[in-house]
């Protein structure tokens, strides 16, 4: 796609609704430009793109956004903490295994709990593994 494809896509999804609806037409608006063999989709986990995607792109894999998950941890930890943490989930990141990933993690979750972060914690827990899929999948 050229920079003009590119800038009518970011255009075109720029202050999109976040429901099903709408994400559903933009899929099908993109496949019906000729957006095809669409093996991953990153998004930032909201609910209607979550909907819509697999209808239109039923063999694309989903990946969490890191940033946006990074984002969403950070909303839980003091301000003074986050550079701290920041470095943790990197260490999560840096890994070369999914094992060795998994394992990380784990160490992070606890961590986070030893430092009185368990709405952090949790975040980490639940949704860690969402932000590795193309890594360790495709």
């Amino acid at each position: 796609m050229n920079e003009d494809g590119y800038r009518e896509v970011l255009g075109a999804a720029e202050g999109m609704k976040e429901d099903m609806v709408s994400w559903l037409e933009f899929f099908q608006w993109l496949r019906g430009r000729g957006l095809e063999g669409v093996r991953l989709i990153v998004g930032d986990k909201c609910l209607g793109m979550l909907e819509a995607v697999y209808e239109v792109f039923p063999d694309a894999k989903y990946q969490r956004c890191t940033v946006h998950f990074y984002r969403n941890v950070f909303s839980v930890v003091p301000r003074s903490k986050i550079k701290v943490v920041a470095k943790m989930l990197k260490a999560i990141h840096a890994q070369e295994s999914k094992a060795a990933f998994r394992e990380k993690a784990k160490a992070v979750v606890q961590s986070l709990q030893e430092m009185k972060l368990d709405k952090a914690a949790k975040k980490v827990e639940d949704s860690i593994e969402e932000t590795l899929i193309c890594r360790f999948s495709l």
